[in-house]
Formats: C-alpha cells, structure tokens, sequence
C-alpha cells in the first residue's frame, strides 16, 4: 500500500444537493475499491462517521477496503456526538491523538 491516507469529514462530496453530494460520495468509495493502490487509512470525523453506520449506503465498499487492508477510523468524539456507538458497522473508533499520529506520518492526506 502507499502512504497516503483519506479524510472524509461528510456524508457527501462537492457542494450541491444531498442527493448529488452522497451519490458523488458514494461512487467514490466504489471506486477506490477497485484501484490496486489503497489508502492506509480512511478517517471519518464530522457528519462523516454516519458513513460508517448502520444504514449507510457506503457500508459494502468500506468493508471491501477493509478486507484489503485498508484501516477504517471513527472519530470518537464524531461518534459520541451523533449518538452512533453502538451503530458503527465498520472499522474502528478512535482518538483525536491517534487521528493527529497518522496524518502527520502520512505522505498525502486526500480530502474528497
């Protein structure tokens, strides 16, 4: 894997409407999916963590790219704040500090 690292801090992606923003989204997950070169990381904090959540349309790619490796990450503070502990489906929660640790070791930090 190469040394870079996804920060997704929303459900969608661009600017425009809901729908267009999480399809956008959506299909950029898919796509990453199917690249040789992965991510080490992706990091969701924001209204991102709801990707990681039950019900959320992404959660089959995220489990692909976990399954190849790549670590999925909750921001914990995210997670305690939309109330979503017990409904992450993927990957793991984790600290403000180890979110800090992994960016500044990163050579590239996409932020789609």
């Amino acid at each position: 894997m190469a040394n870079f690292d996804v920060v997704i801090k929303g459900t969608g992606m661009g600017i425009g409407e809901e729908a267009l923003t999480n399809n956008l989204m959506k299909g950029f997950l898919h796509t990453l999916t199917l690249k040789e070169k992965l991510p080490q990381h992706i990091i969701f904090y924001g209204e991102g963590v709801k990707l990681a959540a039950y019900g959320s349309i992404c959660l089959e790619d995220l489990k692909a790219l976990e399954e190849k490796g790549v670590k999925i990450m909750s921001c914990g503070i995210c997670v305690d704040y939309y109330d979503l502990s017990d409904e992450i489906e993927v990957g793991t929660i984790t600290t403000m500090s180890e979110v800090v640790d992994i960016l500044s070791n990163s050579d590239s930090v996409i932020i789609p």
